[in-house]
């Protein structure tokens, strides 16, 4: 291993938004649909940005990051304008054509993320993202 410096932001939810006991696999597809957001939005390359899970105490929360060594600034610019990306990360989940409890390569699914097809889900997404898009955020 080696030290790997980069930008990256965390987006924590409070307990309101992520009652305690929901799945991992909506965290995940969250995470996928603010990545896929963030690249529609503000016209990021795919494969520039990537995401993982972790919990701190209780609340579990997403990393976002840039895949650039040292950075490229896209983290920043997704925190700068968070609001447009989780509105962009509700429609690519909420307008897809494929089955709610599923995810397809229009939605969430990518290569990358290959590993976690079988756990990946609109209605997940929308169930983490939902509240989120109504309720105060911390970055």
């Amino acid at each position: 291993a080696h030290p790997y410096e980069t930008d990256m932001i965390e987006v924590t939810f409070d307990h309101v938004v992520a009652p305690p006991g929901t799945p991992a696999e909506s965290w995940r597809s969250a995470a996928y649909a603010l990545l896929e957001g963030a690249s529609d939005v503000l016209e990021i390359a795919r494969d520039d940005i990537d995401a993982t899970l972790y919990r701190r105490s209780a609340r579990p929360g997403i990393v976002l990051f840039d895949v650039v060594p040292g950075g490229a600034g896209h983290a920043m610019q997704i925190a700068e304008r968070f609001d447009d990306v989780i509105r962009a990360a509700l429609r690519r989940a909420g307008g897809c054509d494929c089955g709610p409890e599923t995810a397809c390569y229009g939605c969430l699914r990518n290569f990358r993320n290959q590993r976690y097809h079988g756990d990946l889900s609109r209605r997940g997404a929308l169930e983490v993202l939902e509240p989120a898009a109504s309720a105060e955020r911390t970055t």
